[in-house]
């Protein structure tokens, strides 16, 4: 758990270019049929005999002697006497139940002592709510049931013990589907565990279990967690595992476990520490129950699995398969591709991943189906992480848990993948993310050449993403290559290359440290670019004062430096480039899009330098924005806030935050003005706003993130918690950017309480650290104090749980 110098991720990474090529091209082209075993139909249970008010003993006696006597056919779910162990008050407690939903009227005659019933009309007849959904449900449930007779019945019983366990059986699952079905209160058996659960530790609940002798504790098992299921749905796990002396029923157990899964695991508190704990409990009743249960005693459904890995965190599914694995426990095709879609979502567990899929191509799983290459895409997709002393591909083949993308791809292709655009954007998109971009964007060609994928406008965004990422003006001309290829229409290609002067200009002034560029740079090379191609109308209406017209007419190129001004490296590199691309392809003036008005907005944002003309045009904004809620025959172009949301408010409070006179004021005007209109109220004063008439976008998990980066300072940290509790009205998750924000922010205020505290938060929300969270540790002056007080509070942590 450890989040600083204990964890150091590497990732190795061999392009391995002339393997994929050569696979490619020697991949056949025929697709391969696979045909899938089809799952035999579970035969239909006999209907069931409904029992008689006037004559219920003899139906109970007819029913129980058929099923004596037929002890090898399909499970029946039938309503016996209880049998021993399970109770006295069984009949009573279906009667009560029974009662509780009548669908008779009895009342009292007059003339005598004699009570007459009456049957109601359908429709004033009350209903238990089914607990199927529909009839595959209920098919499974069946299905379930004849399983777990099958399993019993093979466990070498004599004729009187099968007897036996066949009731014990019945009795469970029909007291079983009644705790699904949500008893009523009333029903007796919901008591039975309410001793047990004054208990609060498993230890606790265990020594006071072990008090009562062991026919008791066998005897009251059942109606002991039927109880806790209905009384505490949460308490399950910890019941469960201090009640295992002596074993319950196998099915019994794999029912509870199932019944922690579906249940309770999705209904965890809101507090990350105490949702931590609860997953720690049911990962120690995992290995309680490989541990002491004898091999076989338990049939584990497939289900069970699945669903556990669906609903735990990615290190504990890492656990669970190493349980499994272990234990050689069989799984399913389909259960492990549940596991690995977990695992290959986490950096640290894409290896692991990589390995469930490498077993499932040599079973000659068809990887082409639509489930594995989800689980493939999703595997190629990985981020880069390093540790605070080391960067990304530094002694990558001393790693033996690195993992390589293209050593995954290439090995997939041989095995007869066939990739298709979505696994090729994933995976070019890993390749500029590990700075790669000129063979991302040769493999894009070869892709499309060899593979024959079709290239669509998300794969030249990913291409070009990274070309800009790169800051190489050599990279952003071949990914125009890939326009091409692509067939991208000219405006989202001219778009892209506005947005490249707008990203060199901001990554030239994070270089340098600066707050702020020159005067009116570099809105005034974009303004230029633009006016080439797009007609400055649709731009105007969105600024207070006529443009430049001598920008706008090309006058001066801001290239030489006159006029004392300082020399930017972007008006050398990126500039000549998005020139000559904009003067080609004819002098036809195009429509703009949103997009191309919000990056024009954006540089002219960044561009102000004095405070009262940030605020003077965040007024006239949102006059504009006013204005478009009376009239709606404005041009697509005036309606920045339908395609582009939160982006010009985040730019706005960005600029105000990171402002050298702290204009925190301002950006929490702006930011409660995006508030007003979307706040969410509580059911019951919620007050609907109908959309038209917003002004204002809601807050996104980025606009929280600037505003509390933008808080982070001496005099506004007060204020952190307060904008965080709004984030948890809002619902609205912070993501790995936000904890990061708030780590970096409490580190250099060399607040080592709120730091530990943040980076536990972080890693109990699924989050696992990265270079930008060991840069922000970095910080810290006293990180031997942080890190042990991290590891006072593991071990206290791990201290509870003991005890």
């Amino acid at each position: 758990m450890r989040a600083i110098g204990l964890c150091r991720r590497k990732f190795a990474y061999s392009s391995g270019s002339a393997t994929l090529c050569l696979a490619l091209r020697t991949q056949t082209i025929q697709a391969q049929q696979s045909h899938a075993t089809s799952c035999s139909e579970p035969r239909t249970s006999p209907p069931r005999s409904r029992s008689l008010h006037g004559g219920g003993t003899i139906a109970t006696t007819l029913r129980a002697s058929q099923q004596l006597a037929l002890a090898d056919e399909a499970y029946v779910d039938i309503l016996t006497d209880p049998s021993p162990g399970m109770g006295r008050n069984s009949d009573s407690d279906e009667q009560t139940t029974q009662n509780s939903h009548s669908d008779e009227h009895t009342k009292r005659n007059p003339d005598s002592d004699q009570t007459v019933t009456r049957r109601l009309p359908r429709r004033q007849r009350l209903k238990r709510p089914s607990y199927f959904k529909s009839q595959k449900d209920r098919q499974a449930w069946l299905r379930e049931g004849k399983q777990q007779w099958g399993y019993v019945k093979h466990q070498n019983l004599d004729e009187d013990e099968l007897r036996v366990a066949r009731r014990r059986l019945n009795w469970w699952r029909k007291k079983y589907r009644r705790v699904l079905e949500r008893p009523l209160p009333s029903w007796p058996l919901i008591q039975k565990a309410r001793w047990l659960l004054d208990h609060e530790s498993v230890a606790d609940m265990g020594a006071a279990w072990h008090e009562l002798d062991e026919s008791t504790r066998r005897e009251t098992w059942p109606s002991v967690m039927l109880s806790t299921m209905c009384l505490s749905p949460r308490s399950v796990a910890n019941v469960l595992q201090a009640t295992l002396d002596p074993l319950p029923p196998g099915y019994a157990i794999n029912d509870a476990l199932l019944f922690v899964a579906v249940e309770a695991l999705p209904h965890m508190p809101a507090t990350l520490r105490k949702r931590t704990s609860e997953v720690d409990e049911v990962m120690q009743l995992l290995q309680r129950l490989f541990n002491d249960c004898p091999p076989g005693h338990v049939r584990f459904s497939q289900r069970t699995w699945g669903i556990l890995a669906k609903k735990l965190p990615s290190a504990q599914v890492f656990e669970l398969y190493t349980l499994l694995h272990e234990s050689q426990h069989t799984l399913h095709p389909n259960t492990r591709l549940h596991i690995a879609r977990r695992l290959a979502a986490d950096p640290m567990y894409k290896r692991t991943a990589f390995g469930i899929l490498q077993g499932l191509a040599e079973e000659r799983t068809n990887l082409n189906k639509k489930q594995p290459a989800s689980v493939i895409t999703s595997l190629l997709h990985t981020q880069p992480t390093a540790g605070l002393d080391e960067q990304p591909g530094e002694d990558d083949d001393e790693d033996d848990s690195s993992f390589s993308a293209s050593d995954a791809i290439t090995y997939f292709i041989e095995q007869g993948f066939r990739p298709n655009v979505v696994n090729a954007t994933a995976y070019l998109g890993t390749l500029c993310q590990r700075g790669e971009v000129d063979e991302a964007i040769r493999l894009a060609l070869v892709f499309r050449e060899e593979a024959g994928i079709g290239l669509d406008k998300r794969v030249w965004t990913t291409v070009f993403r990274g070309a800009k990422s790169s800051l190489s003006v050599e990279n952003m001309s071949k990914a125009t290559d890939v326009a091409k290829a692509a067939g991208v229409p000219l405006i989202n290609v001219l778009n892209n290359a506005l947005h490249g002067i707008y990203y060199f200009s901001e990554m030239e002034r994070r270089d340098r440290g600066l707050r702020k560029l020159d005067s009116l740079a570099p809105f005034g090379p974009l303004l230029r670019m633009y006016a080439k191609r797009f007609p400055l109308e649709p731009l105007q209406w969105w600024f207070p004062e006529a443009l430049p017209l001598d920008l706008a007419e090309g006058v001066g190129t801001g290239q030489d430096g006159a006029g004392g001004r300082k020399r930017w490296e972007y008006e050398s590199t990126i500039l000549p480039f998005v020139s000559d691309l904009f003067s080609t392809g004819g002098s036809r003036k195009l429509q703009p899009t949103p997009t191309t008005i919000a990056t024009l907005l954006r540089a002219y944002i960044r561009s102000l330098r004095r405070p009262a003309d940030l605020a003077s045009y965040y007024d006239f904004f949102k006059s504009r924005l006013e204005e478009q809620t009376r009239n709606s025959l404005l041009p697509r172009t005036s309606r920045l806030v339908e395609s582009q949301g939160s982006l010009i408010h985040d730019t706005i409070i960005l600029a105000m935050t990171e402002h050298r006179e702290h204009m925190s004021q301002s950006a929490l005007a702006v930011f409660a003005d995006m508030l007003k209109d979307n706040f969410r109220h509580p059911p019951s004063t919620a007050t609907c706003v109908d959309g038209k008439d917003r002004v204002h976008p809601a807050p996104t998990v980025l606009t929280f993130t600037i505003l509390l980066r933008g808080l982070m300072n001496p005099r506004d940290r007060v204020l952190v918690n307060q904008v965080l509790q709004l984030m948890r009205e809002q619902g609205v998750e912070p993501t790995q950017a936000t904890w990061n924000t708030l780590i970096k922010g409490y580190a250099m205020g060399q607040d080592i309480g709120k730091t530990v505290s943040a980076l536990q938060d972080m890693e109990a929300a699924g989050h696992q650290p990265d270079v930008y969270t060991y840069q922000a540790f970095g910080r810290l002056r006293n990180q031997a104090r942080a890190l042990r007080m991290m590891d006072e509070v593991i071990h206290a942590a791990e201290r509870s749980v003991i005890v």
